[in-house]
């Protein structure tokens, strides 16, 4: 079964937000402020998509953090892991949303939530030690902080079940399986479009926009589609075949001039007009062909042209950008959908 990791970026943010804010309040000296510190440091580093739900996943984490410390023992701490747990899995929800991919499943939250309860667990048991060891050669804060960081790294770890996506990709799918199919040109724009579409998606997951992810995968389907349509082609007008029609046909015709008997020479040059319709069919067919090529090319000169685009982003005018790419691919896949309506029934006829 293929499994792949999505979203590194979200994952590294949560992490560095956890291990810094556990680290800023762990310096007071209590593990317990440190859990509410990667809480509220993750609040205010998530942006605003999201912010409501993150903002109360984030006081039940503090509310829960106070408990702890009104009643110190492991289950609360484990309670104050699976609640971070659960926090870590509205802001992996928010950012898939955000990017129109699919959200942790049920399962991956229960496991990510199991994960920061057993790591808080731990770390209540395991890093007053450490914090105890570290002060004997540190200030007493530095160490504290530490061991708050410590624990803001472990519980944000358990958040990898969120980003592992099982079953792979169904474009990665299709472009595995045309990799055989597909010659050393069209192989290399199929797989440069891929490519343009992964480094789009990471580029798309840092600003949002989720309607733009769904005409990426779109430009990226058409891209695959144009470069399957391209290989049948090219086998159905592959220049050795009208090599021979031509020279059959030459060949039949000179027959036909020389046959002394009218009825076998007629039937030689209907062979020949056969051939020459033939001819013409495969010129079409390799007409055709240079047009889905020409497509294909299009098509993933707009989808680097999309990642760079999304690369380029700033904070003043990217609003404005994205409305402006947004209306682009849009209008690429329109082009798309309406060229594969019309090449529809010419296949049909072929």
């Amino acid at each position: 079964m293929d499994a792949r990791f999505e979203d590194h970026g979200s994952f590294q943010r949560a992490a560095a937000a956890f291990a810094i804010g556990g680290a800023a309040l762990g310096a007071a000296g209590s593990l317990q402020l440190a859990a509410a510190g990667s809480a509220l440091a993750l609040l205010v580093a998530g942006g605003n998509a999201g912010l409501r739900r993150r903002a109360v996943a984030a006081c039940c984490c503090a509310t829960i953090a106070v408990a702890w410390i009104l009643v110190p023992v492991v289950w609360a701490g484990a309670a104050c892991g699976a609640m971070l747990g659960l926090l870590l899995a509205v802001v992996r929800s928010d950012t898939a949303a955000g990017v129109g991919a699919t959200p942790p499943s049920p399962a991956a939250v229960a496991l990510c939530a199991a994960l920061s309860a057993s790591a808080q667990a731990a770390a209540a048991v395991t890093l007053p030690h450490l914090s105890a060891a570290l002060a004997t050669v540190a200030p007493p804060w530095i160490a504290a902080g530490l061991s708050g960081g410590a624990m803001g790294l472990w519980t944000a770890l358990a958040a990898a079940p969120l980003h592992v996506r099982l079953g792979g990709d169904a474009l990665e799918r299709r472009l595995a399986a045309l990799r055989t199919f597909l010659d050393p040109e069209l192989g290399a724009l199929a797989e440069r479009a891929m490519a343009a579409r992964r480094g789009a998606a990471i580029a798309l997951a840092a600003v949002g926009g989720a309607e733009l992810g769904i005409l990426l995968d779109s430009l990226a389907a058409a891209a695959l589609d144009l470069a399957a349509r391209a290989a049948e082609l090219s086998r159905a007008a592959a220049p050795a075949l009208e090599d021979d029609l031509q020279r059959r046909s030459a060949q039949l015709a000179r027959t036909a001039g020389s046959a002394e008997d009218p009825s076998a020479r007629q039937s030689y040059l209907r062979a020949a007009d056969a051939l020459s319709s033939q001819l013409e069919h495969f010129r079409r067919v390799r007409r055709a062909r240079d047009r889905v090529l020409a497509s294909l090319h299009e098509d993933v000169a707009n989808l680097e042209r999309a990642r760079f685009s999304l690369t380029l982003l700033d904070g003043a005018g990217g609003a404005v950008e994205l409305q402006l790419l947004h209306e682009r691919l849009r209008q690429g896949v329109t082009v798309f959908e309406e060229t594969a309506e019309v090449a529809a029934p010419s296949r049909a006829r072929a």
